[in-house]
């Protein structure tokens, strides 16, 4: 009887929690406490207000990671002036995604609003309830001679040392990546510079910290070479002589080099040692 009554018990407490969990679908967030609320994945309390039925002109799912496990989800809707960064939430299969971003599109002709969280599983139960594929990354197989080459042999002190970028594209696939995107600063932090002068690390005499920027593509098919000129002197002083031992990447966000999209499928950084040297 003992076991009855618990196996009854346990029925009851599991129907109200199925009760209490809300149905898959898209919900206005309100900030009414009286609401009902849920736990966002990313750990806030948030209120529910009446499940809406939005009409969804496009839907994209896309992997934010090369190793697929962050995600992003981006729904396309008629116009709404009204819409805010956070207006709705997301709920499937019991987990709950609260809106990150909102934007116009087309000159006010649509609306756009963005979700991220994390899980692969997620992914997939998402992809399911919206009927849209889950696009993951993938390795763009490419092959990549890397080269930092100062503009001069020596450089005298206080003068600007200058640098170019070269990457050839040695393997057999095209390949497409963006240049720009991190260079709304008083440098361009699409670059990363570490250097060492008798073995002790210099200084940055810079800032990392920028405002994103304008971005292109650029497409190198096999043998190609792109190029692209780098102020040193915007990392380290070269106040001192001697040869300054440097290694140098550079962030590359690849697209696919067969489409007009502007969409990441692979991230990365190229990278090489280089001296530079300093005279009195």
């Amino acid at each position: 009887m003992t076991r009855f009554f618990t196996s009854l018990l346990l029925l009851v407490s599991v129907a109200i929690l199925c009760a209490d969990q809300p149905d898959n679908g898209i919900y206005l967030r309100i900030r009414e406490e009286t609401a009902q609320s849920v736990m966002s994945q990313d750990g806030q309390k948030i209120y529910l207000g009446k499940k809406q039925e939005l009409k969804i002109l496009k839907s994209e799912l896309l992997s934010e990671n090369n190793a697929n496990d962050r995600f992003l989800l981006e729904l396309t809707l008629p116009y709404d002036e009204n819409l805010k960064p956070d207006s709705y939430i997301v709920i499937v299969a019991g987990a709950a995604y609260a809106q990150s971003e909102s934007a116009e599109l087309y000159n006010k002709e649509m609306s756009l609003i963005r979700f991220r969280f994390s899980g692969n599983e997620n992914a997939k139960q998402v992809s399911e309830y919206l009927k849209t594929p889950v696009v993951y990354r993938m390795h763009p197989q490419y092959s990549l001679r890397v080269l930092f080459i100062p503009a001069k042999e020596k450089f005298d002190i206080g003068e600007e040392v200058t640098a170019t970028l070269q990457i050839a594209n040695v393997g057999t696939n095209n390949i497409a990546f963006r240049k720009g995107g991190r260079n709304r600063a008083a440098r361009d932090n699409q670059y990363i510079f570490s250097a060492y002068l008798n073995s002790r690390q210099v200084k940055d005499i810079g800032s990392s910290f920028d405002f994103g920027g304008a971005s292109g593509s650029r497409v190198l098919k096999p043998g190609g070479v792109f190029e692209d000129k780098i102020s040193l002197s915007k990392w380290f002083a070269f106040d001192k002589a001697g040869i300054y031992v440097i290694h140098g990447s550079y962030y590359l966000a690849f697209t696919d080099p067969g489409s007009k999209s502007w969409k990441t499928i692979w991230e990365d950084y190229v990278s090489a040692d280089f001296t530079v040297h300093i005279i009195e």
